[in-house]
């Protein structure tokens, strides 16, 4: 088995998308995001939840079990950034990003290397779901943890 220490993992972000961007109505995810920012050396940690909701087809024939299928899929993703004040910075990005409802295209990577089996991109569109701009204690970092929601479907890209 195949183990991964985190040491080079990569969180781009940008506004455009050249191929079939990931979000509303598009079947097929291809592409990159276009002009994009490396966000990586500002971040600490990412989480990334892929869930799906279960729909429940429970019936009288179940024989006293309950059986349910996969309904809606969903993405949720939390980033905890070292903030930064400057300008085209953290605060500067995602702070008008969060007020104005801003679509964001994110492409999150094991690694630095290029997308491939081994080093999957899972690529979203999303909006700012919560940001809070400043978090820290005396002596402390300047951190902030910004909660994104899906705006559509996602992808898990090899190539």
């Amino acid at each position: 088995m195949a183990t991964l220490v985190l040491t080079s993992a990569t969180t781009l972000q940008g506004t455009a998308w050249t191929g079939t961007a990931p979000g509303p109505a598009n079947p097929t995810v291809s592409g990159t995001i276009s002009s994009s920012t490396d966000w990586s050396d500002h971040i600490k940690q990412v989480s990334i939840n892929l869930a799906r909701a279960n729909v429940d087809f429970t019936n009288f024939g179940a024989g006293g079990f309950v059986e349910n299928k996969p309904g809606l899929a969903n993405m949720d993703v939390t980033v905890s950034f070292f903030n930064d004040f400057a300008a085209a910075n953290i605060d500067a990005t995602f702070g008008p990003a969060a007020i104005a409802g801003t679509l964001l295209y994110f492409d999150f990577k094991p690694t630095s290397a290029s997308r491939a089996a081994t080093n999957p991109s899972y690529v979203c569109a999303l909006y700012i779901a919560s940001y809070p701009p400043l978090g820290a204690q005396v002596g402390g970092a300047a951190e902030t943890q910004i909660g994104f929601m899906l705006a559509g479907k996602y992808a898990r890209l090899t190539s």
